[in-house]
């Protein structure tokens, strides 16, 4: 049998042909998708009226080209908007994301309300949408908590920054500083009588000799079984029962300066202010770690929730923030201040004093839309709490 070659450019086009893709699908089309999201959806939950949550999305391309410069939009309810947005204009490549944020502020009191996050890119079949659902259950019933250092008074106003009280307790003692709430009680260090006061949370009933024996009372925490606080002389950590009792001066020693204090289930935190470090223990006292987070500048108040550890920077007018782990530490996550002396958190803002503006703060929880005189004509306020009402 006689066999015939095919010619070597013959057989390299039907091969190009065999393999090469179809014109205008080179590497497959682009592929966008949002996270987090379940079903195509996410539920802010139920937030009160006056809150403002905001969530971080981010948009990925997990195809095989660019998604073309991208356009990102809300539509549907006005109660969720854009709040940072580092995707519009932006071309994602195979394998790229970028963020933007979300903000949820219900307006009316049991009303569900529900928008679409879109993103779309110029290239064809680059757009991804996420359905944002959230509801109101009703209006902020916290307040937000200050001492007067100039005054000798406790402030208070509620969380919308409204009916704000200089005088909400008086006769504090001398200097307060430091000062916590919880769902019964708010408390104070007199940081020149050093002694811890406590009062109604209605503030009726103070006492402001409630603990003494401190030395330079500044921070206090306070969580379901104690009261802490920072014996800024001595730079100790103390600790008694909810009631008073069983007091210890001593409980975390170790510290320079020892100014605020805040706890979780897992850890008591305090400023170092004259080393310029976060320290951290054990929820028992042990294991101490001095250097827990570096690099701050005069810390004087701190706060914690569940993803990150804040501080109020004294000197540099700032707020930090860290990873609850103490990585990714930003000394300027917050700035613009003047004397930040405490620091403060809930699920939708980070709050904090400025003891030379005589104002309380406020901004976002991703730091953004950060307003100075959130609330004015305090009096050298200390440090800051809220509760949640």
């Amino acid at each position: 049998m006689r066999r015939y070659l095919l010619p070597a450019a013959l057989v390299l086009a039907a091969a190009v042909a065999l393999v090469a893709p179809a014109s205008g699908q080179a590497g497959g089309a682009p592929s966008l998708a949002w996270s987090p999201s379940t079903g195509g959806a996410y539920d802010f939950g139920t937030a009160k009226v006056g809150d403002k949550p905001v969530q971080i999305f981010a948009v990925k391309n997990s195809g095989g080209t660019a998604s073309g410069a991208l356009t990102i939009s809300v539509s549907g309810s006005a109660a969720f908007s854009i709040t940072s947005d580092a995707c519009t204009g932006t071309a994602l490549g195979k394998g790229k994301s970028c963020a933007v944020s979300v903000e949820f502020a219900p307006s009316t009191a049991g009303q569900s309300e529900t928008a679409t996050l879109v993103a779309s890119g110029k290239k064809s079949g680059a757009k991804a949408d996420v359905t944002l659902t959230g509801a109101a259950a009703g209006g902020s019933t916290g307040h937000i908590y200050w001492p007067n250092e100039g005054d000798d008074t406790i402030g208070r106003a509620k969380l919308d920054g409204t009916d704000a009280d200089e005088n909400f307790i008086t006769g504090a003692a001398s200097f307060p500083f430091g000062i916590a709430v919880d769902g019964a009680h708010v408390y104070w260090g007199n940081f020149g009588e050093d002694t811890i006061g406590v009062a109604n949370l209605d503030g009726n009933g103070a006492n402001a000799s409630f603990i003494t024996g401190a030395s330079g009372a500044s921070g206090v925490a306070v969580d379901g079984k104690y009261v802490y606080w920072t014996n800024y002389f001595e730079g100790t950590i103390g600790r008694a029962n909810l009631d008073g009792t069983s007091v210890d001066q001593n409980f975390i020693t170790g510290a320079s300066g020892a100014a605020g204090v805040a706890v979780d289930g897992n850890y008591v935190y305090w400023a170092n202010q004259f080393a310029g470090t976060i320290g951290r223990a054990n929820a028992d006292g042990t294991a101490p770690d001095q250097t827990f987070i570096t690099g701050a500048s005069s810390p004087t108040g701190v706060a914690v929730n569940g993803a990150h550890v804040y501080w109020a920077n004294q000197l540099d007018g700032t707020i930090g923030r860290a990873n609850l782990d103490g990585t990714g530490a930003e000394e300027s996550f917050i700035s613009g201040g003047a004397q930040p002396n405490g620091v403060a958190v809930d699920s939708a803002y980070v709050y904090w004093s400025d003891g030379a503006n005589n104002t309380i703060g406020r901004a976002n929880l991703d730091g953004t839309g950060p307003d100075q005189n959130f609330i004015t004509g305090a009096n050298s306020p200390g440090g800051v709490a809220v509760d949640a009402g």
